[in-house]
C-alpha cells in the first residue's frame, strides 16, 4: 500500500534512473511535503529556506503552480495575470500547470476579463469554460447565437456557468419554441424527462402538446400501444425499447401496427427488431433466432453487436450450421477475431468437418489465452505460455530516463500522490515509440507500479514478458487467504488482477476499493461473519485485510454455486441474484455458458479471470488443470445450501 508519509514511500527506494535523475532523500521529500502545504495556503514566502532547497528536485514546478493557484483567491489582478502565463507557458506539459489554466480562467470571468477569456479558450475545453467565453461575447456586445444555441440544444443539465448565455438567448427571443423542443427532444432520448418538463414551463401553454406527447409514450411506454400518426419516429423508437425491456412479447407483437400506424421507415424496423431478436438473445429464448432471421442482413452488414448476439443464440441452441453461416457472414477482420475462430473451429466439429476444426484448434492451442487454452483441450494440445522478457535496449531507456516527467512521475508514485503520478505517466508515454515504451513498462515494474506497467507493456504491443504482465506481489497474503477458504492462490491473484491491476488503492466510481474491489458495505458484512471489526474505507487500502475480506466473499461464491467457478466468477462482477437469472433450463457445457453471459463486462471478466488463473498456475510453479476439467457444466439449479447473505 502506497501511503502519504515519507516512512512508507521510502520503503522501496530505486536506482531508476540516469545521473540527472538521482532518487531523492527522505529528507528532501519531508521538505517537499512541507513547502506543498504552505504553497496550498499561499504561504510559500514563509518556506524561502526550503524552497531553495529544493531547485533541482522535480517536483519544484508543483510549488510555483500550487502557490500561484493559491494567491488567486486573495491576489488577483494584473501582475499575478502576467506570472501565471508565464508560468503556463512555460510548463505546457505539467499537469498542475493544466489545473492553473482551468482556475485563471475562471477567475478571469469573475473579474470580467472577457476578452482574456476568450483569447485563451480552447475548443477542447469543457462545457463550463466554453460558456464563459460565450458570455465574454456577449458582454463585449457581439452576438454568437450559433455558439449558444448548440450549448443550449443538449440533452442534460448544463452548468451554471452556461445560465447567462441562455438567459440571454431567452432575454432576446433566441429561445423559440422550435430551439426548446429541440433540446426537449434531445432530452427525453437521454432518459431526461424532468429536464424535458422543466423546458415546457419556457413555452406557451399552446406549444408544449408535442412535448407533453412525447413524454406520454417514453414515461409510460404501454402508452405506445394507442399511438397514433404524427408522433416523432426517434421518441416511438425509443419509448418501444424501454416496453421491451418490460414487456418483451407485448413489444414484439407491437411493430407490425406500430410500422403501419406510424409511418416508421425501414432504418425505424429495423432498430425494433434487432432491439427485440437482441433481448431474446440475451434472455437465452429460442424466439431470438427467428427474429435475427427477419432482420433485413443488407442493414447488419458492420453491426458486430448484432452479429455477434445472433452467433451466440444459434450457439446457447447449438445449431452449429446455423453459427457457421452466422460466422462467415461477419467481415474477415471480426471473423479472425479467436473468439469467433474458436466457436466455428466448434461448429465445424460438430457438423462433422473434424480435420478443418483441428487445424483451426490448432493454430489457436499457440496462443494464450482463454480461447487459446479451450482450443488445446479440444486436440489435447499443451498450453503454450511463450514467456519471453523485454530484451534490454540501453538506448531506448536512456532516452526514457532523460524525459524530466519520468522523474516527476517517480518522486509522486513515491509519495503516494497517484492521481498526479498517472497524469505525469501519461504525458511521459504519449510520445514514446514501441521500443521505449517497452522500456518504460520495465521501469514501472521495477518500481512496483504494476498498473502502469502492464498497461505500457500493452501499449508496445510487446505480450509475452510474463513478470511484467503477471507479476506476484503480495504472494503471501494471497497464499495465507486462500488457504483460510480452500482456494487456489492463483484464482485469488487473476481476480486481483482483473480487478484492480495490483492498485491497493483503486477505487472504482461505484465505491469499491482495493486490490479485491470490495464495496465497504460488502467488507463490514464479511468481517462481521469472519468476527472481526467492520473495516474503514482507508483500512480496505491495506493488502493483507483486502485479501483476507477478498478470499472470504470469493469462498462464499464458490460455495453458493457447489463449487462451479465460472458461475464464482460471473457472481463475483455481477452478484450472484444476477447469475441465478441466467441458468439454463437444462444442463449446458460451461464454454456455451459463458459465451452467453448476457453482460458484456461480465462475459469479459470470466474469460479474463480463467485466462489469467491458468498462467498465474504457470507462474506459481503449481500444476496447470487444463480449463475444460476446471469450469465445470452449468446446471439449471443449485442446492440452496449457502449460508451466504450477499
Amino acid at each position: 500500500m502506497r501511503a502519504l508519509t515519507i516512512a512508507a514511500a521510502l520503503v522501496f527506494v530505486l536506482d531508476f534512473a540516469g545521473p540527472a535523475h538521482a532518487a531523492a532523500s527522505d529528507a528532501t521529500r519531508q521538505e517537499f511535503l512541507d513547502a506543498l502545504s504552505a504553497a496550498r495556503r499561499g504561504d510559500l514566502a514563509d518556506k524561502s529556506a526550503e524552497v531553495a532547497d529544493l531547485r533541482g528536485y522535480p517536483l519544484y514546478d508543483y510549488l510555483q503552480a500550487t502557490q500561484l493557484r493559491a494567491e488567486l483567491r486573495t491576489n488577483a489582478g494584473a501582475a499575478l495575470d502576467a506570472r501565471i502565463e508565464r508560468f503556463i507557458e512555460a510548463h505546457l506539459d505539467l499537469p498542475p500547470a493544466q489545473q492553473l489554466r482551468d482556475a485563471w480562467i475562471a477567475n478571469l470571468a469573475d473579474r470580467g476579463q472577457w476578452q482574456q477569456v476568450i483569447d485563451r479558450t480552447r475548443a477542447s475545453d469543457g462545457t463550463s469554460a466554453r460558456c464563459r467565453a460565450v458570455h465574454g461575447k456577449i458582454e463585449l456586445g457581439r452576438t454568437p447565437v450559433k455558439q449558444a444555441i448548440d450549448l443550449y440544444i443538449v440533452g442534460r443539465s448544463q452548468p451554471s456557468a452556461c445560465d447567462p448565455v441562455f438567459a440571454w438567448l431567452d432575454d432576446t427571443g433566441r429561445l423559440t419554441a422550435t430551439v426548446i423542443r429541440k433540446r426537449a427532444h434531445k432530452a427525453i432520448l437521454n432518459d431526461q424527462y424532468g429536464l424535458a418538463r422543466y423546458l415546457t414551463r419556457q413555452m406557451p401553454i399552446a406549444d408544449t402538446a408535442i412535448i407533453d406527447r412525447w413524454l406520454n409514450v417514453a414515461e409510460t411506454p404501454s402508452n405506445l400501444a394507442d399511438a397514433r400518426a404524427g408522433l416523432d419516429p426517434e421518441i416511438a423508437v425509443y419509448a418501444f425499447k424501454r416496453l421491451a425491456l418490460r414487456d418483451l412479447d407485448t413489444a414484439a407483437g407491437l411493430i407490425k401496427p406500430l410500422v403501419a400506424r406510424l409511418g416508421l421507415n425501414g432504418d425505424q424496423r429495423y432498430q425494433m427488431r434487432r432491439y427485440v431478436a437482441l433481448l431474446y438473445a440475451e434472455d437465452h429464448r429460442p424466439e431470438a433466432l427467428l427474429w435475427f432471421a427477419r432482420i433485413d442482413h443488407a442493414r447488419m452488414v458492420g453491426d458486430e453487436h448484432a452479429l455477434g448476439w445472433e452467433i451466440r443464440a444459434a450457439i446457447y441452441q447449438q445449431r452449429w450450421p446455423l453459427v457457421l453461416d452466422a460466422i462467415n457472414s461477419l467481415s474477415a477482420a471480426t471473423a479472425d477475431d479467436e473468439v469467433w475462430r474458436y466457436w466455428k473451429a466448434r461448429a465445424l466439429a460438430a457438423t462433422g468437418q473434424k480435420p478443418q476444426a483441428r487445424a483451426i484448434f490448432a493454430r489457436l492451442a499457440s496462443r494464450r489465452s482463454y480461447h487459446g487454452y479451450l482450443a488445446a483441450d479440444a486436440i489435447g494440445a499443451d498450453y503454450s505460455f511463450n514467456a519471453q522478457p523485454v530484451p534490454d535496449n540501453p538506448a531506448a531507456r536512456a532516452r526514457v530516463e532523460a524525459e524530466p516527467a519520468l522523474a516527476r512521475a517517480h518522486e509522486l508514485h513515491e509519495l503516494g500522490m497517484t492521481s498526479y503520478a498517472y497524469l505525469e505517466w501519461q504525458n511521459l508515454i504519449a510520445h514514446l515509440n514501441s521500443a521505449e515504451l517497452a522500456q518504460a513498462a520495465k521501469i514501472a515494474y521495477q518500481w512496483q507500479w504494476y498498473a502502469r506497467a502492464i498497461v505500457t507493456l500493452a501499449k508496445a504491443d510487446y505480450w509475452n514478458d510474463l513478470d511484467i504482465r503477471y507479476p506476484t506481489p503480495f504472494v503471501g497474503a494471497v497464499r495465507e487467504a486462500a488457504d483460510n477458504n480452500d482456494l487456489d492462490p492463483a484464482y485469488v491473484m487473476a481476480i486481483i488482477r482483473t480487478e484492480s491491476l495490483f492498485q491497493p488503492t483503486a477505487r472504482s466510481p461505484a465505491g469499491a476499493r482495493g486490490l479485491m474491489q470490495l464495496m465497504p458495505g460488502t467488507a463490514a458484512d464479511l468481517a462481521r461473519a469472519m468476527g472481526r471489526p467492520a473495516p474503514s474505507a482507508y483500512d480496505l487500502n491495506d493488502p493483507a485485510t483486502n485479501i483476507g475480506l477478498g478470499a472470504r466473499y470469493l469462498g462464499d461464491m464458490l460455495a453458493e454455486w457447489s463449487g462451479n467457478i465460472a458461475l464464482a466468477t460471473a457472481s463475483y462482477n455481477a452478484g450472484p441474484h444476477k447469475i441465478a437469472e441466467w441458468l439454463p433450463d437444462h444442463d449446458m457445457p460451461a464454454a456455451i455458458w459463458i459465451a452467453n453471459i448476457p453482460y458484456t463486462e461480465t462475459r469479459r471478466y470470466v474469460r479474463r479471470a480463467m485466462s489469467h488463473m491458468t498462467v498465474f498456475q504457470h507462474r506459481l510453479a503449481e500444476s496447470v488443470v487444463p480449463l475444460d476439467q476446471r469450469i465445470d457444466e452449468v446446471k439449471p439449479s443449485y442446492p440452496d445450501d449457502s449460508q451466504t447473505t450477499f
